[in-house]
C-alpha cells in the first residue's frame, strides 16, 4: 500500500495530508476525505511525482489536488 503525500499547491513546503491509499490515485480521479459526520471536502487529482528523502533516499508518491466544491 503505497504512502501518498497530498498537495494542494505547486510550491507547498509541507503536504495538505498524508495518507496511505490501496493504489495510486490517477489525474483526473477524486478524493473525498470525510469531515465532519456525513460531510466530505472533494478533490481533483491534477499532477502525480515521485520525489527522493535525503535520509535513506526512500522516494515517496506525490499528488497535486485541486478543491472541487
Amino acid at each position: 500500500m503505497p504512502i501518498v503525500e497530498a498537495f494542494d499547491d505547486r510550491d507547498a513546503l509541507e503536504p495538505l495530508f498524508t495518507a496511505d491509499f490501496d493504489f495510486l490515485p490517477r489525474i483526473g480521479e477524486y478524493l473525498a476525505r470525510d469531515t465532519q459526520p456525513g460531510y466530505f471536502v472533494y478533490y481533483n487529482v491534477v499532477e502525480i511525482w515521485h520525489r527522493q528523502d535525503i535520509d535513506g533516499g526512500v522516494f515517496r508518491a506525490c499528488i497535486r489536488l485541486e478543491l472541487d466544491d
